[in-house]
């Protein structure tokens, strides 16, 4: 899952996103208010981390304007204010939750996990099934049946979006900007290497499940 990390503070947001890597998530993160809402109203990323107090524009406008555009990613505000009138403002327009500095980055990855858990509406999102083949994100292993191997990085984004939008074409451009981020200058075929990299593990796995490829689309996921 990515993970977009609004934060003017850099040292506290490289900290934030390399535990969030360690967790197999994947980060981005972007310092100013107003580069930071074009970025979240790409609508690729699967939680925003918005920091209230920001240069250009502050996080609660960057909320409002999200929810406006019917932007539903989930947002956990993060702010040095402690007023419960700060809260509320963030709650009532969207917020998903409200976090204050200071806070340690073990209870924030536990909230993210839980606010993740409400909006996907599954038991563990750690575990992505289809058919025979299981992705366990917290252990980085694909299996089916038997079978288990690691599988992280690239490999491991990409499984994780096509088990996550298995009953759908999924398009190419939007597995491009999902995975290597929308300013990224990797092409198409990028994304061909990694699907090619796949398939040999599912062969590998021995596994019923296919990526077939849906010409001039995207991919999608089936079982033979």
């Amino acid at each position: 899952m990515k993970i977009l990390i609004i934060e003017d503070e850099y040292s506290l947001a490289d900290a934030i996103s390399e535990t969030l890597k360690k967790e197999n998530f994947t980060t981005c993160i972007i310092t100013n208010g107003e580069e930071g809402e074009n970025e979240a109203l790409t609508n690729i990323y699967d939680l925003i981390l918005l920091d209230v107090m920001l240069p250009n524009k502050n996080g609660f406008d960057i909320l409002k304007t999200l929810r406006n555009e019917e932007i539903k990613t989930p947002v956990i505000m993060l702010t040095a204010k402690s007023e419960m009138s700060d809260k509320l403002n963030g709650l009532e327009n969207g917020a998903d939750d409200y976090i204050t500095k200071p806070f340690h980055i073990r209870e924030l990855i536990a909230r993210i996990k839980a606010v993740l858990r409400r909006n996907t509406n599954t038991k563990d999102t750690n575990i992505l099934t289809y058919s025979d083949l299981k992705l366990d994100l917290s252990t980085g292993k694909m299996s089916s049946k038997d079978i288990e191997i690691p599988i992280n990085g690239k490999e491991l984004n990409l499984l994780e979006i096509l088990l996550l939008n298995q009953k759908q074409i999924v398009d190419r451009e939007m597995l491009a900007n999902k995975i290597w981020g929308v300013n990224s200058e990797a092409e198409y075929n990028n994304v061909e290497v990694y699907i090619s990299f796949l398939r040999k593990k599912l062969k590998l796995l021995k596994s019923k499940v296919k990526i077939k490829a849906v010409r001039g689309i995207g991919y999608t996921m089936e079982e033979v």
